[in-house]
């Protein structure tokens, strides 16, 4: 009984020392999954870099880039998957909009990145949810009526990438 007690208690120790498989943590600026960190990071007036870390294999990579009317995003939501062949980092960012308009309180975008090396691949206005992950030359054109407003195109790029956003184009 004492040994299982002493078992549970060391499960509960580990389960809360970092981010277990499946599991993300938002913690303000950064976001952390099991196998990866992210951190943004002010660059002055209306820049922002996003800083990834493989904790695996201890990669780092730092791009920096143009922020929506502020340079204090928060990362919203990250997914990691495979789309057109290639293991993807998609991580959502919300911009705090600062104007006088009251309906728009946020802007939400998104950047891909290709988890084997963390190279930057593309980004589009809106969240991971607003886009349809699938190659838009395989979508029916009865179908794209149903699809969100930004689809993915798979391209074979000599440069690496495997995919780009693309804006649905009505007929």
């Amino acid at each position: 009984m004492r040994n299982a007690l002493r078992f549970l208690a060391a499960v509960l120790l580990l389960g809360f020392a970092g981010p277990s498989l499946g599991q993300t943590i938002f913690d303000g600026p950064s976001v952390e999954s099991a196998e990866l960190r992210v951190e943004l990071r002010p660059r002055g007036e209306d820049r922002f870099a996003i800083h990834l870390t493989d904790k695996t294999t201890g990669r780092q990579v730092d791009y920096e880039f143009d922020g929506e009317g502020a340079n204090d995003p928060e990362p919203f939501l990250l997914v990691e998957g495979r789309y057109c062949n290639t293991s993807v980092i998609l991580l959502t960012i919300e911009f705090p909009w600062r104007n006088s308009l009251p309906q728009f309180a946020r802007v939400l975008d998104t950047y891909a990145f290709r988890m084997s090396d963390l190279a930057y691949i593309d980004m589009t206005a809106g969240p991971v949810t607003d886009i349809a992950l699938v190659d838009i030359s395989e979508t029916e054109a009865e179908d794209m009526s149903m699809q969100p407003p930004i689809l993915v195109e798979c391209v074979s790029d000599p440069s690496g990438s495997p995919f780009k956003f693309a804006l649905k184009t009505s007929d």
